[in-house]
C-alpha cells in the first residue's frame, strides 16, 4: 500500500494487534481465493471475478472470508476509534456483530463474525439470488446497495432478545435457527466505532481491486463456475435415491402399483437432457384415475422414476454442501405440496429429466416427449400468468435455474415470519421458480424463445403461450377428477393439510 497509508494503519492499528491477527489481503491472493472451484457457492467465481464495480468484489470476498473463517472485516479506509481499541465492542459470546448508524442503518464498512453464522450466509445470498448482471454493468453498486445487502444480515430473521443502550442482541425467531446477531448502535453514549481515513482519492483508487477489461468481459461470462456442463448423470446414485431394488410392489386393492422403470438407453451420449420422467407421491400405489394418467407418460426408450416419501427424503437428507442451509430451511416447509416444490428442483438439479405433476397428461403437442432434442437444455411452458410452468419443466443436470430456484426457496423460506400461514406458491412453488429464471436471464416472464444465460452459456427454451396453456396444447393439467377425493384414497392427506407434515417435523409455530 501506498507509504502514508501504511504509516496511519501501522500506528491506528497498534494497540488492537496485540491480541489480534491483523491481515492484508492484496489483489492476488484474494483472486486466487475466490476463484477456488467450491461446491457451497459455484456462482461466487463467476459474480467476482465479472463484477464490474471494485466495491461489490471487495464486499463480495469480505463475506467470502467471514464465511469459511471467521473473523472482523473492515474497510481498508479506517481506523479504530477508543471504544474499538479498548476490547470492549466484541464480547466472548458474541456470534455475529454489525454496526449500526444513528439512522438505524447497518454501517458497511465493519462486520465481525463467527465462520458459517448464518447472518453472513443471508448475506451472500443477498448477492447471488439476484441476477448477476445486477452486480455487473446494469445496475450500479452504490452505498445504497451495501447497506441492503449487510442490512438484510443484520437483521436476518431475528428479533429483539435484549438491549443496552449500546448493544441489541437479537435472536432468531422460534422454530428458525440457532444463534444470534448483535447489533451495536452509533449514538452520543457509544460513540464511533471507526475513524474515516481522509485519503486523497487518487490514493484510494490505486488501493482498488482491479476489474477485468472490457475485452475479457465476454469470454469471462463463459467461464462461470456454473457451468457444469458434461451432462453426466449418476445413475447409481439415482437408482439409490428411488429405492430402485427395493420397489415393494404390494398395494391395496383395488389401488395399482406403479414403481420406477430405469430403461439404460434413456441416457444418450453427446444429449443434454436425459430421458427421465420424474414424479413423486406417498407411496407407490394409486388408484385407477391416477394410474390412467401416470401411464401416458411411458414414453419409448424413457425411465419412469416413481419417488415415494421415502425417497424424497432420502434425497433432501443428502449432504448439499452447494446449498448449506437446506436441511435448516426444509425444518419450516408445512405442507407436503411445499416439500414436493424443493424436491423437483433439487431432483433436476442433481440428475435431469422432466419432472411433472401426477395429474397431469401430455398435450397432443408433446406426445412422446419428441418434443425435447438431443441439444435442448432445458423446456418451460409459459403458463397462463406468463410465467414459466412449474407443474412441469425439463432441465439438464446442474442446470443454473435450478440452482437458483433452490436458493430462492430457501431464503424465501427463511424469510418467512409465519410458518402456519406461509403462502407455499410464492415461497417455494411457482414464484421461487420465476425467481429461479429471472436469475438466469433476467426475465421472469419469459414468452415463446430460446435464452441464454450470460453467465453460463446455458439456454432456456419456452414453448406455448398463455392461450395455448388454456387450450392444453403441451400439457393438460389437473385431469384427475374429484382430486381431494383421490388423495384421500391414497393417503396423501398431508399434500393438502398444514398439520399433518407440521406435526411429523415438530416445528414449532408463532
Amino acid at each position: 500500500v501506498p507509504e502514508g497509508v501504511a504509516k496511519v494503519h501501522n500506528a491506528g492499528w497498534e494497540s488492537v494487534s496485540k491480541d489480534h491477527s491483523i491481515l492484508y489481503h492484496d489483489q492476488q491472493s484474494i483472486d486466487e481465493y475466490m476463484a477456488r472451484d467450491r461446491r457451497d457457492w459455484p456462482a461466487v467465481a463467476s459474480v467476482y471475478k465479472c463484477a464490474f464495480d471494485s466495491m461489490a468484489k471487495s464486499d463480495l470476498a469480505k463475506l467470502m472470508l467471514l464465511w469459511d473463517h471467521g473473523g472482523i472485516v473492515v474497510d481498508i479506509g479506517h481506523v479504530p476509534r477508543p471504544e474499538f481499541e479498548e476490547g470492549n465492542i466484541i464480547s466472548d459470546t458474541d456470534q455475529c456483530v454489525f454496526e449500526m448508524t444513528r439512522e438505524g442503518r447497518t454501517n458497511p464498512r465493519f462486520a465481525a463474525c463467527q465462520a458459517g453464522h448464518s447472518a453472513v450466509y443471508a448475506a451472500i445470498m443477498r448477492f447471488l439470488t439476484v441476477p448477476f448482471v445486477d452486480y455487473t454493468h446494469k445496475f450500479p453498486y452504490n452505498c445504497a446497495k451495501r447497506i441492503d445487502i449487510f442490512g438484510f444480515a443484520a437483521g436476518f430473521m431475528a428479533e429483539n432478545q435484549e438491549i443496552d443502550g449500546k448493544k441489541s442482541v437479537l435472536k432468531y425467531k422460534t422454530g428458525q435457527l440457532n444463534g444470534t446477531i448483535t447489533q451495536i448502535h452509533t449514538n452520543g453514549t457509544f460513540g464511533e466505532l471507526l475513524e474515516t481515513i481522509n485519503f486523497q482519492n487518487d490514493t484510494l483508487r490505486d488501493m482498488e481491486l482491479e476489474l477485468i477489461g472490457a475485452s475479457e468481459q465476454e469470454h469471462c461470462m463463459n467461464r462461470a463456475a456454473l457451468k457444469n456442463d458434461s451432462y453426466e448423470v449418476d445413475i447409481a446414485s439415482l437408482l439409490d435415491v428411488v429405492g430402485y431394488k427395493t420397489q415393494n410392489s404390494t398395494c391395496t386393492s383395488p389401488q395399482n402399483f406403479i414403481g420406477s422403470n430405469y430403461n439404460e438407453g434413456s441416457i444418450i451420449k453427446g444429449r443434454k437432457i436425459p430421458k427421465f420422467v420424474h414424479m413423486t407421491s406417498k407411496s407407490q400405489c394409486f388408484t385407477d384415475f391416477y394410474t390412467w394418467s401416470i401411464n401416458k407418460w411411458k414414453f419409448d426408450g424413457y425411465s419412469l422414476f416413481m419417488h415415494d416419501d421415502i425417497a424424497v427424503d432420502r434425497l433432501l437428507s443428502r449432504e448439499w454442501p452447494e446449498f448449506p442451509l437446506l436441511k435448516e430451511a426444509t425444518s419450516c416447509i408445512a405442507t407436503g405440496a411445499g416439500l414436493a416444490d424443493l424436491w423437483r428442483y433439487l431432483v433436476i438439479w442433481e440428475y435431469g429429466g422432466i419432472y411433472t405433476d401426477i395429474d397431469n397428461e401430455p398435450g397432443p403437442k408433446f406426445l412422446n416427449a419428441s418434443l425435447i432434442t438431443d441439444d435442448m437444455d432445458s423446456l418451460f411452458e409459459q403458463e397462463g400468468g406468463g410465467f414459466p410452468s412449474q407443474y412441469f419443466f425439463a432441465a439438464s443436470p446442474h442446470h443454473p435455474v435450478m440452482y437458483h430456484a433452490v436458493h430462492h426457496t430457501i431464503s424465501r423460506l427463511m424469510e418467512v415470519q409465519s410458518i402456519s400461514e406461509q403462502m407455499v406458491p410464492f415461497v417455494t412453488g411457482p414464484g421461487a421458480l420465476k425467481c429461479g429464471v429471472e436469475s438466469t436471464i433476467d426475465n421472469g416472464y419469459p414468452s415463446k424463445g430460446i435464452y441464454k444465460d450470460p453467465s453460463t452459456n446455458r439456454t432456456i427454451t419456452v414453448v406455448g403461450s398463455r392461450r395455448e396453456a388454456g387450450a392444453h396444447a403441451y400439457l393438460k393439467r389437473s385431469v384427475v377428477i374429484n382430486k381431494k377425493n383421490e388423495y384421500t384414497k391414497m393417503g396423501m392427506l398431508h399434500y393438502s393439510k398444514e398439520g399433518d407434515l407440521m406435526k411429523k417435523n415438530k416445528v414449532k409455530m408463532h
